[in-house]
């Protein structure tokens, strides 16, 4: 089915956030006991300090895009689309007030590293909770949407990461879509396909042309039209998936294998979940303190068993264009460019007001 970027309500919604509810404060429970457990496994996440991250200079910048994978050589006798003429929001454009009843969460899945330099953000999904309404929606971002990025030249919103880590991917939400960040949680994606073996594997439906490629492609003799137990680096891979189809079921199968993940977590006996978390809790880095995930956790618990949960993709389908296209002189990549800005952060507006 087709990621048409348009609010959904389904389960998706509570098994995501359910993973953000026990990364933020587990079971909220107020007793001395519980309160220093839950303490204990706040201390072993990995802690971000924003003005530490290292940060790569513009013209460091354009030495990495000379060696890009992304960018390929322009035939002489192509015509494509020049990225030259593309507007962005401005100062002057009406910013996405975020009242005190919504609390975001952004979560970041990261490429691997190529050596010597910070990886990419893969996947970007905004966890907003609206206390007042009871509201929570999922907002996941388009890795290959045509942004500008505060202090260098526009390009796809992965980039962001890869230049300044944590910090300029907030900036660079803000300054396009009017997204304003509480706290980010990310996990790269080699500690994924751990975490997934020590459950022993995830079951997930996969299709024909899904099983085929991942037979085909990656050898594995096994898959099958069908329910498959996958391992850590075959759920990994079904979720990076897109060449048989688009990024949109992309966005689509990493929110499946966290469904499965979690459902695989659930049917555990509960030292095993108690050991599991804790080995997940250390392959999780914030920049939130203890302090504020117990403020965020305490506000979000009470409201998750009557919550109202949606999803969506940013930009939104018939509010950009998407194609290979001109980025640079003499080089071209795919993205989604010309994107209705405006329309995209009224979203959001939508989301806070509800």
């Amino acid at each position: 089915m087709k990621d048409s970027g348009e609010k959904k309500s389904g389960g998706c919604g509570r098994i995501f956030l359910g993973i953000l509810a026990i990364l933020l404060a587990l079971v909220l429970v107020v007793t001395a006991c519980v309160g220093a457990y839950v303490n204990y496994l706040l201390s072993k996440m990995q802690r971000v300090e924003l003005s530490d991250q290292s940060v790569i200079s513009p013209s460091e910048v354009e030495e990495i895009l000379g060696t890009d994978p992304d960018l390929l050589p322009i035939d002489p006798s192509e015509s494509l689309p020049d990225l030259e003429d593309v507007t962005f929001p401005t100062e002057a454009s009406k910013p996405v007030e975020k009242p005190k009843h919504i609390i975001n969460i952004l979560v970041i899945g990261l490429d691997k590293a190529e050596s010597g330099t910070r990886a990419r953000s893969d996947s970007m999904i905004l966890v907003t909770v609206n206390t007042k309404s009871k509201a929570v929606t999922l907002t996941s971002f388009m890795r290959d949407s045509y942004v500008q990025i505060p202090g260098y030249k526009a390009n796809k919103l992965n980039h962001a990461y890869q230049y300044g880590g944590m910090k300029l991917l907030n900036e660079t939400l803000k300054v396009n879509f009017g997204v304003e960040v509480d706290g980010n949680l990310e996990i790269n994606y080699e500690q994924f396909v751990e975490i997934i073996d020590m459950l022993g594997g995830v079951e997930i439906t996969l299709t024909a042309k899904e099983a085929k490629f991942m037979r085909e492609s990656k050898k594995w003799e096994d898959i099958q039209e069908g329910k498959n137990r996958l391992t850590g680096i075959q759920a990994l891979s079904y979720a990076r998936l897109r060449h048989i189809d688009s990024d949109y079921q992309r966005t689509e199968r990493q929110r499946t294998v966290i469904m499965a993940l979690v459902e695989a977590y659930k049917n555990l006996p509960v030292d095993q979940m108690l050991s599991l978390l804790e080995q997940l809790m250390s392959r999780v880095s914030t920049n939130m303190t203890d302090a504020q995930m117990w403020e965020y956790g305490l506000r979000v618990a009470p409201i998750l068993a009557g919550a109202r949960y949606t999803s969506q993709r940013l930009p939104v389908d018939g509010t950009f264009s998407q194609g290979i296209v001109q980025v640079r002189p003499g080089l071209k990549a795919w993205f989604q460019y010309n994107i209705d800005f405006e329309t995209n952060r009224e979203l959001m507006r939508e989301i806070f007001e509800e």
